[in-house]
């Protein structure tokens, strides 16, 4: 029996920087379907990482620290507790995000790899960050990865990306493609219920303009998911469609002082506060409202490890205009229209397009409810316990090879909880 500790941290809402985006959603429906689809040769347990490092004295020496108080929990304080309690009778640990994975590890680990970006747009992320502690925070999060007995990567695209930037074999890394949550189909028929009563309702409650055609953003405000060209594509849709302008709405959180100034020049300099409506952080049953009542979701991130905001749209037959890069292409495919992210004229021309012809709209939102029921949570476990056994052949390989080098250490080598 193979038991592995998967870490559920990003569920608990205290951790802003995972618990409302796409990570939360993630491990929270990869966790619900460790209770649907069972393995019999695999055991799972669930743990918090965050609470193992904040206990004791040393913890409390740690809070007094003017600064660093993240990396030396994660890095130092709690790799020292992963063979205590419950824990060590673990025969593998599964951080589901790169990030909270310790840099040294006794315990064997298999780690998702979510994306590569601040690697892949280091320039555009440093920008914003002290550069030493951006090079410090690299520097342990490829360790991290590096030393991980097994990689899940949540698309091709980032096990690519894995092998090019890390020069790890492709053979350490299995392929999970993310699901889709049952609750975003079910929106397509509210799509195709709708009424005008109905419509007006929602629109009053979220503060929408009535009647004009939205424009729907879902998603982040980092300097990767292009907020510029969001709203200068919509500021041109609405210039060419002066009869019966679009209206942008924006949701998602903005989680600091810089985005929130960005986003506010970017609304300045293409004249766009009056037609847009920023509604933040917004729920799943109002997100499902939302996909239904809009006409064009468009995504013109410059880089995504999967794009989950894509796949539900096209869950509810919200046709999707998407950038062509990353793993844009293995998630949208032909079921919508993908452009280059850098050219605006590309992206305006896709959501005109899909705004003037009905019959285009009509299609695209057919493929899209098609394409989205390939990608299942179910699914996703499945691959998932793959990796899990590919990590277990793999621990007892090494085992194999370490005792083979040194037969008189045989029996000091051996695989946790076995």
């Amino acid at each position: 029996m193979i038991s592995v500790g998967f870490d559920c941290s990003a569920v608990d809402p205290s951790f802003k920087s995972h618990a409302h985006r796409g990570i939360g959603r993630y491990v929270s429906r990869l966790r619900s379907a460790f209770g649907v689809v069972h393995d019999p040769e695999i055991a799972i347990g669930f743990f918090d990482h965050t609470s193992l490092s904040r206990a004791g004295v040393t913890d409390r020496l740690v809070n007094s620290l003017p600064m660093g108080r993240t990396p030396l929990r994660q890095h130092i304080l709690y790799p020292s507790r992963l063979n205590d309690g419950a824990l060590k009778n673990y025969s593998l640990l599964h951080y589901p995000a790169h990030m909270d994975a310790p840099a040294w590890s006794a315990k064997p680990y298999v780690l998702t790899v979510l994306d590569l970006i601040p690697h892949l747009l280091s320039e555009l992320y440093r920008a914003n960050k002290p550069s030493w502690r951006f090079r410090a925070a690299r520097a342990l999060e490829v360790r991290a990865i590096r030393q991980a007995t097994m990689l899940l990567a949540i698309s091709e695209a980032t096990a690519n990306d894995i092998v090019r930037l890390l020069d790890i074999p492709r053979d350490r890394i299995v392929v999970t493609p993310l699901g889709v949550d049952e609750q975003f189909h079910s929106a397509a028929v509210v799509r195709a219920a709708r009424t005008v009563e109905w419509s007006s309702q929602l629109r009053g409650r979220l503060g929408i303009p009535q009647k004009r055609p939205i424009i729907l953003y879902v998603g982040g405000h980092d300097e990767r998911k292009n907020i510029d060209v969001v709203v200068e594509v919509a500021r041109r849709a609405i210039n060419e469609m002066s009869s019966n302008p679009p209206v942008l709405v924006l949701a998602g959180r903005i989680t600091s002082p810089l985005e929130q100034e960005r986003l506010t020049k970017s609304l300045a300099r293409h004249s766009m506060i009056n037609d847009t409506v920023n509604l933040g952080y917004v729920s799943d049953v109002d997100l499902n409202l939302l996909y239904g009542e809009s006409s064009v979701f468009l995504f013109p991130t410059l880089y995504e490890g999967f794009g989950l905001p894509a796949l539900e749209a096209m869950a509810t037959g919200l046709p999707v205009v998407s950038s062509n890069t990353s793993s844009l292409p293995e998630v949208v495919g032909s079921a919508g229209v993908l452009f280059d992210p850098t050219n605006v004229s590309q992206g305006t021309e896709g959501v005109l397009n899909i705004l003037r012809d009905s019959a285009m709209a009509e299609a695209l939102s057919l493929a899209g409810i098609e394409r989205a029921r390939q990608f299942t949570w179910e699914r996703t476990v499945k691959a998932t316990y793959n990796g899990y056994r590919e990590a277990y052949a793999r621990l007892g390989l090494d085992r194999s090879v370490m005792a083979e080098s040194a037969p008189c250490c045989r029996r000091s080598v051996r695989v946790e909880g076995e």
